[in-house]
């Protein structure tokens, strides 16, 4: 019955935006030209093109520019035209363009676009930006004006990204896949989602098919976080506080200053952040003459403080040539109470229930987190040669973690124990990469580039119990992962059809030393990675592509560490050495149609092939230690995943005052496989939809109602319960374009949470887990320095709108 529900009314979408409708006309004249940025002649990539008549402003034709700027509308009927220009950051250019019998083809050469003077943050602008754009290879999400991430982090920032799901531990997938690579500014980093405020981003890039030029790491793709980047001259900034109900702040200072060749940019973000949380496991291990069941109850709290800094220099070496030095430290501080209840019972047939385990446990952590993103950036442009380019960037991110657990455990007999488990993660790593972009001539290009990457991880647990344990579970485990990589890539155009293929070179040696056991391992492989990219573009402003990409998941340092951990006696987890990467080949075929008045309609189908795919895999086990029947966890290559499914994007305004936009998909998701003796064998069709409804009130009141809905989806064991949150937020302007209250509720009927039922041979297990999301968030932002009021009194000639040449 759902599924039927879903299927009718992913039609019912499909129908309404096809209703739309576009009238075709004779097609007998061509505009052609390339868009550049007024000053430093970069290319404006991906700008949308419209012809609008002159007479009534009725749309006739559109595109988008190529990467390089380059557009083209081909079999345009003649006559008196209006060409509109619009890409995010910069002013709207127009054109007045005449197609005769006599000259039915126009061509402008360069059509210069000048940049927009921004705001830092949310503001009522003028020209409404589409809140999804994107290229051969992306899509890309304008965030910076979505009040339901208000005082949250990019964790909420995501909630209403298309394609992206986030659960409430924090775990971000990709259309149902997870082991997702995130960048920031297209730079690898150590930063969590949950240290990223919402309020410093601009936009997330969703990257499903990443093109050659990418690592290739991330089964799952690729999300790059942008943050905000000021334009304007002079001494600009805001200082924003929100407060959150249950114990919750957080405090932003921006600073940025541009003049002639040198701009200085500085951030302090202060985030605290209380969430209470409980949860239950109930689960029934089948051994050879007994039947245990265990039931636990866990409750508690945690607090995160976070303190953010970010400091930069942009430097002009010459007008071709541009050095940028960051530094981003960072200091997160963690603490949880939590008490845990364990009652497990032998049920055995034809016996009375006997208490089997009960114990009592009290757990008090503290968490200290430092960490350091250093990056040196170089980019060397060529006047002569628009669209010729060097780039060279290098990052370095030390990371140390500290982490304490002091317990108390009551058992079953009085008994009791306490312990104090110690971990220190020290973390280096370190990025260099250069890339080289080659025009041949104005529809082509040809770029190369190589790139070496290291991480190492020197892992320390230490557990000390009184009374002392018959084992002694401490051990230290250092990883290392080593990538050299170099890629190849050609991309050009014959008349709409545009195409880009490319091919990825990686070698990975990845080194294992388990310090305490003294077991020591070492793989090595080449992998190669082909790209390409096809797109054909339509009239009325449509656009046909199709891609494929090979990626790669590697086993990360706490997948491969052989050591059994006995944190908990009942449920213990080992890695494992012998783990293989897994391999993805995804193809995509979408198409896209813009329309007027900002309505806009996207759909993809898609089909995933993840061969050796890595999952957790629970088996029932009797411990050699305490002969009890407990359940050891590990990561296997269990077999092969398949997903395919639809994905479709679309928005529109439905009146004046309101606009919606949403994104709705479905897949199907196959794991096949065998294991240990035991057969894979899990199947289930997943559905993902949101909606973003938006109400532009008045110039000063504006309003957001989002409702996201995530089905259960299958794993190799079991299933992930379903999720579902509506948001709401309104922003007040204040104090003309300087103020802004905002007030936000999260989860507004509390309804988030993480279920999950997972069985295998001799066991079955239910999980359910509740964290804090109903929180209400009141705002205030004050920016100051040049605001768009301010520029109003000095327009002239040159102002919004205007032609730009």
């Amino acid at each position: 019955m759902l599924r039927r529900k879903v299927l009718t009314r992913l039609g019912m979408l499909w129908g309404l935006w096809w209703g739309i409708g576009w009238a075709a006309q004779a097609q007998t004249g061509a505009v052609r030209g390339t868009l550049l940025e007024t000053g430093t002649g970069n290319p404006v990539s991906f700008a949308s093109v419209v012809l609008l008549r002159s007479a009534d402003s009725t749309f006739v034709a559109g595109t988008q520019a190529s990467e390089l700027g380059v557009f083209e509308l081909a079999q345009v009927p003649l006559g008196q035209y209006v060409l509109r220009a619009t890409a995010v950051g910069y002013r709207t250019g127009r054109r007045v363009i005449s197609l005769t019998a006599g000259a039915s083809a126009a061509t402008l050469g360069t059509w210069k676009l000048r940049p927009a003077a921004t705001q830092l943050t949310d503001v009522v602008v003028t020209a409404e930006r589409a809140v999804v754009t994107g290229g051969l290879d992306k899509k890309v999400i304008d965030v910076s004006k979505d009040l339901t991430a208000t005082g949250g982090t990019a964790i909420d920032a995501l909630q209403n990204v298309p394609s992206v799901t986030v659960d409430q531990t924090g775990a971000v997938s990709i259309r149902g896949a997870s082991n997702v690579t995130v960048f920031i500014d297209g730079k690898p980093t150590g930063t969590t989602l949950d240290q990223i405020p919402a309020s410093s981003i601009q936009s997330v890039e969703v990257i499903t098919n990443p093109s050659a030029r990418y690592d290739a790491s991330g089964a799952g793709g690729i999300l790059n976080i942008v943050l905000k980047k000021e334009r304007r001259e002079g001494l600009n900034g805001q200082v924003s506080a929100t407060g959150g109900t249950g114990d919750k702040a957080n405090a932003s200072l921006l600073l940025n200053y541009r003049k002639g060749k040198v701009n200085a940019f500085g951030q302090y973000d202060y985030r605290r952040d209380r969430r209470y949380f409980r949860g239950t496991v109930d689960q029934t291990t089948l051994g050879r003459d007994s039947t245990l069941r265990l039931h636990q109850d866990r409750s508690g709290a945690s607090v995160q403080t976070t303190h953010a800094l970010r400091l930069g220099l942009d430097y002009a070496l010459t007008p071709e040539q541009t050095l940028t030095l960051a530094v981003q430290p960072r200091l997160n501080l963690t603490s949880t109470d939590e008490t845990l209840l364990s009652r497990q019972v032998n049920a055995t047939a034809g016996e009375r229930p006997v208490r089997a385990g009960t114990s009592t446990r009290a757990n008090a952590s503290t968490g200290t987190f430092r960490a350091a993103d250093l990056t040196l950036d170089y980019r060397r442009e060529w006047a002569a040669h628009k669209g010729r380019e060097l780039t060279a960037s290098a990052v370095y991110t030390p990371l140390l973690n500290d982490n304490a657990v002091d317990s108390r455990l009551v058992y079953l007999d009085n008994s009791q124990r306490t312990q104090r488990q110690q971990t220190r993660n020290r973390t280096a790593q370190a990025t260099a990469q250069v890339d080289y972009v080659r025009p041949l001539g104005e529809k082509s290009r040809f770029e190369t580039g190589a790139r070496s990457s290291l991480r190492r991880y020197d892992i320390d647990y230490q557990l000390a119990s009184a009374p002392a344990l018959a084992f002694d579970p401490s051990n230290r485990f250092v990883y290392g992962q080593y990538v050299q990589a170099a890629y190849g890539l050609y991309a050009g155009a014959r008349g709409q059809l545009s195409y880009q293929a490319g091919l990825r070179a990686e070698h990975t040696t990845i080194t294992g030393d388990q310090r305490t056991t003294g077991e020591q391992f070492t793989q090595r492989y080449l992998s190669l990675f082909p790209t390409a990219v096809l797109a054909l573009d339509l009239p009325h402003d449509q656009r046909v592509q199709l891609s494929y990409s090979r990626r790669v998941g590697r086993p990360d340092a706490g997948d491969v560490n052989p050591f059994l951990d006995r944190t908990d006696q009942l449920n213990l987890t080992a890695g494992n050495p012998q783990l293989r990467p897994e391999f993805v080949n995804s193809f995509e075929l979408g198409h896209q149609v813009d329309g007027a008045g900002g309505r806009s309609l996207g759909t993809t189908a898609f089909y995933r092939l993840e061969t050796a795919t890595l999952k957790p895999f629970r088996q029932v086990i009797t411990d050699p230690l305490t002969g009890n029947l407990v359940t050891l966890t590990t990561r296997l290559n269990v077999g092969d995943e398949t997903s395919y499914g639809l994905e479709v994007v679309g928005a529109t305004p439905l009146a004046a005052f309101w606009k919606v936009n949403g994104t709705a998909s479905a897949f199907r998701r196959i794991i096949r496989g065998s294991t240990s003796g035991t057969a894979v064998n899990t199947t289930s069709l997943a559905f993902t939809g949101r909606l973003n409804n938006t109400f532009p009130l008045s110039k000063r009141v504006d309003a957001q109602l989002a409702v996201n809905y995530r089905s259960p989806i299958n794993s190799a064991q079991g299933t992930r319960g379903e999720a579902f949150n509506i948001d709401l937020a309104a922003r007040y302007n204040v104090l003309g374009e300087h103020g802004t209250f905002t007030l936000r509720v999260a989860d507004l009927f509390n309804t988030l949470r993480f279920d999950s039922n997972d069985s295998g041979a001799g066991f079955a297990t239910v999980t359910r887990f509740k964290r804090e999301s109903r929180i209400a968030y009141l705002g205030f932002t004050y920016r100051f320095g040049q605001t768009s009021e301010s520029r109003a009194r000095r327009k002239s000639a040159d102002d919004e709108g205007g032609s730009d040449n």
